[in-house]
This record gives structure tokens, C-alpha cells and sequence, in this order.
């Protein structure tokens, strides 16, 4: 009797009475109910996004490479507003536009480009806003054109910080618009902005060091601002980046395989599949404390990335910004690797520290497993990409800009300078004393554009046009002239090649020769060159008076290059404090 008592109280006890079951299957009918309905409405709100997207056609893809350091948008600083912290980006860009007359120029076998050097100097600041709770600021600020920017240092402590340092920045156009954002370093929470400034350059201009208010509630900003056109190949440009000249010429030499799989490189710098990671190693950026991370070593860049207290830090070196890499003599217990950089280098992602031994500007990496070995890796990078850009400019070969089997030599004199001063003085972009020359001569319409590089001759080539004077009985009063001009310079600035290459329009048979020219300058002393003048007549058509040609063109031109010499030599001594007028000296000479 207790046995089947005791039975029914344990399968009272497991089994579920009647309402349990109830609720049990009502709870799972309202469960399997309400996931239905969240399955149809994810449905129908995909279906519904699909179906209402814009088909506008996507944006060309942009010639610059962003790195931001976070995925917030970017804000643009406009003057007045305030601005965030700056999204950290590395970029190069191309400049493709044509000259000005919209021909190719001559003597460059690349696209030509008008392209504007604009160089910012950061003198100093005042009155900041005291951003720190003891009143004080970190403050670094950041200049940006367009999608470039450059970091100043950071300057610990400072409401009034001294900076001297100066930016290079290129230009498609004018007028540019140049920002400069000074912000309160903080090594936890955001960079707060403390203030920022937009200067417009309407032209070409040298400005002297100007105080400009920032859109703050105080401070102030020192800058003095240089603009200036240069003509240039797409090589002028590529001197200054070398990025992409480099990558393809060692990607042709070494063969490597683009690769599609996203490396460290990829995922948190964007750089492009075919840059990869060489080495890498953990170590610590030394800030007012140490930022720990990992730094990462590719054939271009020296990359680190670090993410303390939910901050996140990207900071990328070019390797051609590097000057030189060292060791630090006073830390045992924790040693570190010192990266020192070139003068006017920045825009890396965090602003470097200043040395205040020479004033150069370095970053400072430490807590290495083992520093020797990163430090071998760092010199053999730097090391190979030096060598591939030695590579490079020794592969390049130049064709000859004149005719050398057809000069003969004319005469030998000794100029009273350098041949750095002759360039300066006769040749240079201001054309005073041509355009006196060439006054004394009567001669008219005098044109010259400004030198520029060329990748064709290699050096520098410009073109000077005018209408000269003809003493000939067979010829004209007067007649049009082209002189095609091309200097080149040796390593070491002792020696300089001047050649010419000119050609009458108007005259006789003018189309069927040109004269041909060389100077050759060697230095012999510190206020002294030995000049060598070379001419000939290049015969491009035969004719029948082609010794009648070539006789009379190399006697008259014997006797104009030694005008132009002499002239050349007065008007350098005249340009010495109390030498003779500049003006008298280019009349008697070309007499």
C-alpha cells in the first residue's frame, strides 16, 4: 500500500499537470510566432533597400590613397568653424594638367605640367587656448592643400610654442586655399582643436611672416608663405614623391605577384594588394607614455599601429623621408631605435618629437624582444630602397640635345665666377641681362619661358624666341629666330653644360640648318671657370650651297659668341658692389 502511494506521488511529481502543459505549448506557439515574424520583416525590408537604391553611376576612383585612423567621416575646417580631430592619411598624388597653350612642351618625351610649389613656413604661435586643466597645451598643428597634410612637432607644455618649420606642398592651380589646424595633443581621450586659420593664395607671391587669427576665442599663428610656378614633367613631380616610380620599378625587377588576400597592411592602412609586409615586430611608441603596438616593415613604408585605452594610432614613414636610423646610447634595461627624419617631412600620422640637441625631428620606438635584430632590418629596407633609387636614375638614358661630329672649336676665356653665378646671373629665369643684350642688338620680340625639366636630354631646357637683325644682302631687313636652351649641371656643381640650338626662319635655305653651341664651364677657382665655346652647323637637308651655308653661319656666329662672352664677363664683374654700370658695360660689349 505505502509502495503504490509513494508511485503516484513520483509520477505526480515528474509528469506536468494539465495547465503546465497549457502554458508550455502556448509559451512556444507565442515563441515560434513572433520569430516568424521577425524572418518576414528582415525579408521585406531587404527586398524593399534592393529595390529603392539610386542607380547613379559611382565617382571616378580618386589618384590619392586614404588611411584614416578611425572610420569616423572627415569634417572640413572651414574659417569660423570648428573642426574634428584630424582623420590621419597618407596620400600621393598626380598632377596631370597641361601646360598652359595646351601643346606638349618641348625636349620631354612625358606629359607636361603647370604645376605651383607653395612652401609654408610655421614660425610660431601665441595666446592659445589653455586646453589642459593646469592651463596649459600640447599643441601640433596640421597644414593641409586639398588631400595633402603635413604634422608640425608637438611642443609639451606651451600656450606660446616656437616651431621654424617649413612645408612643401604642389598645386594644380591657383587660387589654394592653405589650413592650418593647431590641436591639443591627448594621449588617451581626442585631440581636442584648439584653433585653426584658412589662408587663401591668389597668385604667386612671397609673403613675409604674417600673424593671422585662429577662430578661437584667442591665438594666434606666425606663417610666412611662398608661391611660384614652375614648368615641369611628370618627373619634376615624381622627385617629390617617388612612390609610385619606385613600386613599378621594382615590381618589374623582382617579379612579384599581385596579391589578393588582405594583409595588415591592407586592412589597416588601405594600402594598395601589391605592397606587403616585410617584417614585423612588437615594440612601443614613446609619447608622453608609451603607445604599445606592432610596427610593420614593406619595400616603401614603416608602418605602426597601436590601440590603447579604445584610441587608435596609425603612423606611416615613407622610407624616403628617413635620414637616418640610430640606436639609443643611454637606455640598457629598455633599449630603442631612434628614426631621425629629412628637413620639412611630415604628414605620417602623429606629430615627432623634437630634438632639442640640432633641432631635427625624430620618432623614437622601444620595448623590443630584441632591438639588434629590428634595427638590421630597418638599415638592409632603407639600405635596398636607396639603391633601387640609384638604380634608377643611373638606368635612365638621355638623348644628345645637339649635333657633337659637327662642332669645331672657337675660343677659350676665364669667367670671374662660378659656374653656379653664370647660371645665376646669364641664364637664370630673370632675363636681364639677355634682355639687354638683345636690346644693344636691336633686336626685337624677345621671349623666353622659364626652364624646366626635361626627361628627354635630361637637365633643364627652355626656348627663347626673337627677331634679329639681318646684315646679308640675300636676306630680309630682319628675320624670326628660335633658340632652343639646355643646361646640366655634374654631381658636384663644378661643371656646367650650356647648349643652344638656333634656327633663322625667314632667310634663305633657313629651314634646311641650325647652328649648334655648346659652352662648357669648369670650375678652376672659388671666384673663377674656365669657359670652352664649341659651334657648328648642322645640315638637317642637303643643298647645293650647303659649303657656302655652312662657312658664312659658323664665321657669323664665331663673332656673336664672343660678343655674348665678353659681355657675359663684364656684366659679372659690373654685378660686384662697386663695379661699373651694369647697363654701360652690356652697350660697350655688344657694340
Amino acid at each position: 500500500m505505502m509502495g503504490a502511494q509513494y508511485c503516484s506521488w513520483l509520477l505526480g511529481f515528474l509528469l506536468p499537470s494539465l495547465w503546465e502543459a497549457e502554458v508550455a505549448v502556448s509559451a512556444t506557439a507565442l515563441l515560434a510566432a513572433t520569430v516568424a515574424l521577425l524572418l518576414i520583416l528582415d525579408q521585406s525590408a531587404s527586398n524593399g533597400t534592393t529595390t529603392t537604391t539610386p542607380t547613379t553611376s559611382s565617382p571616378p576612383p580618386s589618384t590619392a590613397r586614404i588611411h584614416h585612423r578611425d572610420g569616423r567621416r572627415r569634417r572640413s575646417s572651414a574659417r569660423g568653424k570648428k573642426a574634428a580631430a584630424p582623420e590621419l592619411r597618407w596620400h600621393t598624388c598626380e598632377i596631370t594638367s597641361p601646360p598652359a597653350d595646351g601643346s606638349p612642351r618641348r625636349g620631354s618625351s612625358s606629359t607636361t605640367t603647370n604645376t605651383y610649389v607653395i612652401k609654408v613656413e610655421l614660425v610660431s604661435a601665441k595666446y592659445l587656448i589653455g586646453a589642459n586643466l593646469n592651463g596649459t597645451s600640447e599643441p601640433y598643428a596640421v597644414i593641409s592643400l586639398g588631400e595633402q597634410k603635413r604634422f608640425s612637432s608637438m611642443v609639451p607644455s606651451s600656450r606660446n610654442p616656437l616651431w621654424g618649420q617649413g612645408f612643401n606642398f604642389l598645386a594644380r592651380e591657383l587660387p589654394a586655399e592653405v589650413t592650418v589646424t593647431i590641436y591639443d595633443w591627448d594621449n588617451v581621450c581626442k585631440c581636442k582643436v584648439i584653433g585653426s586659420v584658412t589662408v587663401a593664395i591668389l597668385g604667386e607671391d612671397k609673403t613675409e611672416s604674417t600673424w593671422y587669427d585662429l577662430d578661437s576665442r584667442s591665438g594666434q599663428v606666425c606663417m610666412r608663405i611662398s608661391s611660384m610656378e614652375v614648368f615641369n614633367s611628370d618627373s619634376y613631380f615624381n622627385q617629390h614623391t617617388r612612390v609610385d616610380s619606385q613600386r613599378k620599378m621594382t615590381l618589374n625587377k623582382q617579379r612579384l605577384a599581385m596579391i589578393e588576400d588582405s594583409g595588415p597592411l591592407q586592412a589597416m592602412f588601405e594600402f594598395p594588394h601589391d605592397e606587403i609586409v616585410q617584417h614585423s615586430y612588437s615594440c612601443a611608441l614613446e609619447r608622453c607614455f608609451l603607445h604599445y603596438g606592432r610596427m610593420y616593415i614593406s619595400s616603401w613604408h614603416l608602418c605602426f599601429h597601436s590601440k590603447v585605452f579604445a584610441k587608435q594610432l596609425n603612423v606611416i614613414i615613407p622610407l624616403q623621408d628617413i635620414n637616418e636610423i640610430k640606436r639609443s646610447q643611454h637606455s640598457l634595461i629598455n633599449p630603442a631605435i631612434i628614426i631621425y627624419l629629412h628637413t620639412g617631412a611630415g604628414g605620417h600620422g602623429a606629430p615627432p618629437l623634437c630634438c632639442q640637441q640640432n633641432g631635427s625631428f625624430r620618432y623614437k620606438f622601444t620595448s623590443f624582444w630584441n632591438r639588434n635584430r629590428t634595427f638590421r632590418a630597418l638599415e638592409t629596407a632603407l639600405q635596398i630602397y636607396r639603391a633601387n633609387l640609384e638604380a634608377e636614375k643611373q638606368a635612365t638614358t638621355f638623348q644628345p640635345f645637339i649635333n657633337e661630329h659637327v662642332l669645331v672649336d672657337v675660343t677659350s676665356n676665364t669667367f670671374p665666377g662660378t659656374p653656379e653665378k653664370f647660371f645665376t646671373l646669364i641664364l637664370g629665369d630673370n632675363p636681364i641681362f639677355i634682355q639687354q643684350y638683345r636690346d644693344a642688338r636691336k633686336d626685337t620680340d624677345l621671349k623666353m619661358s622659364k626652364w624646366y625639366a626635361s626627361d628627354e636630354y635630361g637637365g633643364n631646357v627652355r626656348e627663347v624666341t626673337f627677331r634679329s637683325l639681318c646684315h646679308s644682302p640675300l636676306c630680309p631687313t630682319d628675320t624670326a629666330v628660335t633658340e632652343l636652351q639646355h643646361t646640366s649641371f655634374s654631381k658636384d656643381k663644378r661643371n656646367l653644360i650650356y647648349e643652344t640650338k638656333q634656327q633663322a626662319h625667314d632667310v634663305p635655305f633657313g629651314s634646311y640648318f641650325e647652328i649648334h653651341c655648346r659652352w662648357s664651364l669648369r670650375k678652376t677657382s672659388s671666384s673663377t671657370c674656365q669657359v670652352n665655346i664649341k659651334i657648328g652647323v648642322n645640315m638637317k637637308k642637303w643643298c647645293i650651297l650647303q659649303s657656302k651655308i655652312k662657312s658664312g653661319a659658323t664665321d657669323e656666329y664665331r663673332r656673336e659668341v664672343c660678343k655674348i662672352l665678353q659681355a657675359a664677363c663684364d656684366y659679372a664683374l659690373a654685378a660686384e658692389p662697386n663695379g661699373p654700370s651694369c647697363d654701360d658695360i652690356v652697350l660697350t660689349s655688344s657694340a
